[in-house]
């Protein structure tokens, strides 16, 4: 289909909400990477996948962030250039400014630049949940996944189908030239948040498909405090969880359940023995006001580098990412999180 982009004056609900979303960008990723970045709405378009492929200048970075309560099953999308994605995780991970030119030049997402940016999706996502949260009733956001596009290809389709709204983005990542990246979503989504139909000006725009019959409605969700709809995986290892505040216990719990993975809740007021998880994994969190959690991760990985450490960070910022990151942590995610993100990331450190 062709782009149509909406008419002055229009959108105004959409636009308002995805400068929220912007704004929260610059903030939340411009504190991990501790340099100015800046990002700011542009124009509005009504488009499809194809068109998005078609007009790529560049590879972009794509991370999907799967919506859910009153719109589970959908998904923000949140485009990058590579050469931006690649410039922020060089700078999340404080590599020298030589080797973060280099990459860029080779626009190629890969490496410890790729396991970078799944953390700065993580983060991404927490920050887009809260505006979320707060703009609109009953919605919540995790990251799903990331990957790639290409002008023209999309091999891991990982953009949808059907007709979609792209919020595009002018992005300036510290000093390099600024870039076009967007938000994404479905045309329904889009224009429930703008709280009106889209008028795009375009009499001869095709016409939106006719709709198909409805699907039967789907099953319930299941009691959060059950297991019962998770299939048990044969044991593999043990999880101690030292939790200051009980935010990911539910999470947790289905999560140890699904990767095969003994869970013991210690208390809030213990202090972990290091002599006593060798070879296990320990979950600790970590809130404003508690960084000798981080010192408590490092005495674990000197006392003994094969036992896994997983940080859940609080409000996390690019301070907190870097005390994770010297205390040796195995893994570093942002609260709220869902289970699949966390079950990934339990099964990767398995091996």
């Amino acid at each position: 289909m062709a782009t149509a982009v909406l008419k002055p004056g229009t959108g105004k609900e959409l636009k308002r909400l995805v400068a929220m979303l912007a704004n929260s960008v610059a903030e939340t990723l411009g504190s991990l990477i501790a340099r100015e970045l800046l990002v700011k709405p542009a124009e509005v378009e009504v488009c499809d996948a194809e068109t998005i492929l078609g007009a790529l200048q560049r590879p972009n970075a794509v991370v999907r962030g799967a919506l859910d309560k009153d719109y589970a099953g959908k998904i923000l999308f949140t485009l990058f250039e590579v050469q931006d994605a690649c410039a922020m995780s060089g700078l999340l991970m404080m590599t020298p400014d030589e080797v973060v030119e280099e990459r860029r030049a080779k626009n190629a997402l890969e490496g410890e630049d790729l396991e970078a940016f799944s953390e700065l999706g993580n983060v991404l996502c927490s920050g887009l949940g809260n505006v979320l949260r707060e703009a609109i009733a009953n919605i919540d956001i995790r990251l799903q996944d990331h990957g790639v596009i290409k002008p023209g290809l999309d091999a891991n389709s990982l953009l949808p189908e059907g007709r979609l709204v792209l919020c595009k983005l002018k992005v300036k990542v510290a000093a390099y030239p600024e870039t076009i990246g967007g938000f994404l979503v479905d045309l329904a989504t889009a224009e429930k948040w703008n709280k009106a139909p889209f008028d795009t000006g375009d009499a001869g725009a095709e016409a939106p498909a006719p709709e198909k019959a409805s699907a039967p409605p789907p099953p319930p969700k299941p009691d959060e405090d059950s297991l019962d709809d998770i299939p048990a995986a044969p044991i593999r290892g043990v999880l101690n969880s030292y939790l200051a505040l009980p935010d990911a216990w539910r999470v947790l719990r289905r999560a140890c359940r699904r990767v095969g993975l003994e869970l013991r809740r210690h208390g809030r007021a213990q202090i972990p023995n290091p002599a006593a998880h060798k070879n296990e994994f320990v979950v600790l969190d970590v809130p404003p006001g508690e960084e000798r959690r981080f010192d408590w991760c490092r005495r674990i990985k000197e006392f003994s580098p094969t036992t896994k450490v997983v940080l859940l960070l609080h409000r996390p910022s690019r301070v907190r990412v870097t005390q994770a990151f010297l205390s040796q942590a195995d893994a570093i995610l942002g609260l709220p999180i869902e289970e699949a993100p966390l079950s990934q990331k339990l099964t990767s450190l398995l091996g």
